[in-house]
């Protein structure tokens, strides 16, 4: 019983230093408010497209598994694995602390090699409580193999009453991931 409360007790008390020191918590890790991030290092072919894997048919489908980056300037604010689907939804699953929310949805239109995508997301202070909302954005081409894309971010917020509180842009590259 003795263990029992004290294991209860460390880990209350861990939980609360975590929470005190936690940066100012944000859906999605919104790149460009938070700081900088350090590049996360994948593993020869787990991220980017690797080997000789096969094309998508039409060579221009956003559809599938990406390896994506976001820049503000020449800093590196958010990576993460981006998943778009046939439906018109996505998913993006980014290398946040998963305190700070770090899965996304949003809803895109496809117009030839060009992509719009709307990403929806919630704010936070640092005590968990709701600040507002934020509207991503992005407008991005396929390159011509349909293995990679880039293309331009903008981030919206607003509190709670709906006004605006501030933006943000940068911009964005991304790799097809593929099975090999």
């Amino acid at each position: 019983m003795h263990k029992t409360i004290k294991a209860i007790t460390l880990t209350g008390a861990l939980l609360a230093f975590s929470a005190f020191v936690a940066p100012n918590a944000t859906a999605c890790s919104i790149p460009g408010i938070t700081s900088w991030k350090a590049p996360v290092i994948m593993p020869p072919g787990f991220g980017p497209l690797a080997g000789t894997a096969a094309k998508p048919a039409d060579g221009t489908s956003i559809v599938g598994l990406w390896y994506i980056t976001f820049y503000s300037g020449p800093y590196i604010v958010d990576q993460g694995f981006d998943v778009w689907h046939s439906d018109g939804t996505e998913i993006l699953n980014d290398f946040t602390d998963p305190i700070e929310d770090n899965v996304c949805l949003g809803v895109w239109t496809q117009s030839g090699p060009t992509i719009k995508l709307k990403h929806p997301s919630w704010t936070f202070d640092t005590t968990g409580t709701l600040t507002g909302t934020a509207l991503i954005g992005e407008t991005i081409t396929l390159d011509a193999s349909g293995n990679s894309f880039s293309g331009s971010y903008t981030i919206n917020l607003f509190d709670t009453a709906g006004n605006p509180t501030g933006k943000y842009q940068g911009v964005v590259k991304a790799t097809r991931v593929m099975p090999d």
